[in-house]
Order: structure tokens, then C-alpha cells, then sequence
């Protein structure tokens, strides 16, 4: 059966569109059957992926957020059968970073097309979206909570001005100074957990948060766990001193943050609270989030 390339044209402030033609002709030359289908809405990579019937892969041609689409649409699929695979053209690539997949555009066709795949976890989340009202879309990195869709929706704005690492550094400065602190409560694996003032939660499947931003955890592709980490009751300055331990991954080994290992997660705030996932502001609390174990079968992913 053939794969399935969906191509998001804006990947890259649209400079990933230069790289069409040679995966095109690099995946003929391998022999590889497949439609290349380009996306021209938010949501179109989800539609196109979860009505894939006809074909056996998937691909992501774009960034994060078109991985985060068609990773969503497979697995709204249904089908256990239905294989993804990532040819990279974005900004911060840590979806493949974490899973070892190729980003250089070679070995991505390389990777692509000798077919060894994982199953790997993804997450579901269920919140509110002031669009869609009540919606349900999956993750392959993370969600966060209280400064997360600042620093996306700022970064996002920067990145083609300044680069990658530098505009989310700034975003994650200006988010810090903007944002206040929100209470929340957590019900973890079925336990309350109140957590006042809360900087921001993330809710982690990858430890690469953005753009060189990480966590030094051990958390596994297919290990069937989510992570909690927040920072809560900082004052403002305090955030901002904690910045180069993100950088370092060290910020998870301080004494004063709160971690926690979980497979369901329930989150509640008492007043109107963003949340981000995969790099883009999605809407808002409350939010019931579950580990899905290894239900994406990812092609080139690190064994």
C-alpha cells in the first residue's frame, strides 16, 4: 500500500517547502509509493491522517505542529495498523530528537523508507476549547499550564525574526514577567494534590521541552509513564534565576520543585487557565489527561 505525505506549506515561515521536491524525488528513486497532499488549514493534517483508509504510512512533512496534527489523526483513526513517519523541515525538533528519527533530509528518506518502526506512548487530553467547545486530541510531548502558552504564542511570533533558541528564550522571559501564577488542583492516579501558585506544570512524554529548554529525566518512549514537574510559589525573579537550569536540565534536581510519575491526571484551575501542548496554545482548564501505551507505531524511532 502507499504512504501518505502531508505537507504543511508554512513550516518554517514556508522556507520548509524548498525541501518538497527533493524528498519527491529521493522517495521515487527508492522505489517508495505515495500521494503528497498539502494541508491549507489548523485541523487539515488531523482530517487527512484520520481518513487515511487507503494507505499504510502516514507522513509528517513540516514542523512540530504538523507532526502533532497527523500524530492526532492516526490515532483517531483507530487503526493499529496505520504507521507514522516524520520527514523534519521545522524550527526545534524534539519530537525527533527524543525518538531518534533523522532530521537531516537524507537519512530522513533513508529512515523513511527502510521501514523499521516502535510502538511508542502518546498522550490523550480532553479540555475546553473555545472553538471546538469539549475536544479530545492527543500529544507526543507535552502540555503545560500556566506560562506554557505565553512562551508558544510569543516564540511562535519571534522565532522567524530571531531564530529559534533566542526568540524562545525571549518569550520565556517576557512570558515569566507577564504571566501570574494560577492555583490548581491535581488529581493524580486518583489522589487530590492542591498546588497553590503554580509558575507553570508540565505534563511530560518528552523531557526536550522547546528549543533547548529540557529536564535530565528518565522517562521512556514506551515505558507507559507520564511526568509531572512545576514550579509554583516563585516570585517572579526566582522563575527567572531557574532559567539556565532548564537550559542545563537540572532544574528537576532542585529540592523546591514538585515531580511526580502518573498515567491519568485530572487538572482544575478556579479561573479561566491556558494551556499548551506540542508547541501551541489549544485552549483552556479543566483538562483530564491519560497516557495511551504504545499505541503510535512510529517509523525510525530509536529501539
Amino acid at each position: 500500500m502507499k504512504a501518505l505525505l502531508i505537507m504543511n506549506p508554512g513550516s518554517r515561515s514556508g522556507k520548509g517547502k524548498k525541501l518538497w521536491s527533493f524528498w519527491e524525488s529521493r522517495l521515487q528513486a527508492k522505489g517508495l509509493a505515495f500521494d503528497s497532499v498539502i494541508t491549507t488549514r489548523p485541523g487539515h493534517g488531523v482530517e487527512l491522517a484520520a481518513g487515511a483508509k487507503d494507505y499504510a504510512t502516514v507522513v509528517a512533512v513540516g514542523g512540530d505542529g504538523t507532526i502533532n496534527e497527523v500524530l492526532d489523526g492516526v490515532i483517531q483513526s483507530g487503526r493499529s495498523d496505520l504507521r507514522m513517519g516524520v520527514l523534519y523541515s521545522g524550527t526545534s525538533p524534539d519530537f525527533c530528537k527524543y525518538h531518534g528519527i533523522p532530521t537531516s533530509p537524507p537519512d530522513a528518506v533513508e529512515a523513511l523508507v527502510t521501514g523499521a518502526s516502535r510502538n511508542v506512548d502518546v498522550g490523550r487530553i480532553a479540555y475546553s476549547s473555545d472553538e471546538h467547545g469539549q475536544t479530545t486530541a492527543h500529544f507526543g510531548c507535552s502540555v503545560n499550564v500556566g506560562l506554557g502558552a505565553s512562551v508558544a504564542r510569543t516564540s511562535n511570533l519571534l522565532r522567524r525574526f530571531t531564530g529559534d533558541r533566542v526568540g524562545t528564550c525571549i518569550a520565556a522571559i517576557y512570558s515569566v514577567v507577564s504571566t501570574r501564577p494560577v492555583d490548581l488542583e491535581l488529581i493524580i492516579d486518583g489522589s487530590s494534590q492542591l498546588l497553590p501558585g503554580v509558575n507553570n506544570l508540565s505534563v511530560l512524554k518528552n523531557p526536550l521541552l522547546a528549543s533547548g529548554l529540557r529536564l535530565n529525566l528518565d522517562l521512556q518512549a514506551d515505558d507507559g509513564n507520564l511526568v509531572l514537574f512545576a514550579v509554583h510559589g516563585k516570585r517572579r525573579i526566582s522563575v527567572l534565576s531557574l532559567l539556565p537550569a532548564f537550559y542545563s536540565g537540572k532544574a528537576v534536581d532542585r529540592d523546591d520543585v514538585f515531580t511526580r510519575t502518573c498515567s491519568k491526571l485530572t487538572i482544575r484551575s478556579s479561573g479561566r487557565t491556558e494551556l499548551e501542548f506540542d508547541g501551541d496554545p489549544r485552549g483552556v482548564l479543566p483538562a483530564d489527561i491519560q497516557i495511551l501505551p504504545r499505541s503510535l507505531n512510529l517509523i525510525g524511532a530509536r529501539t
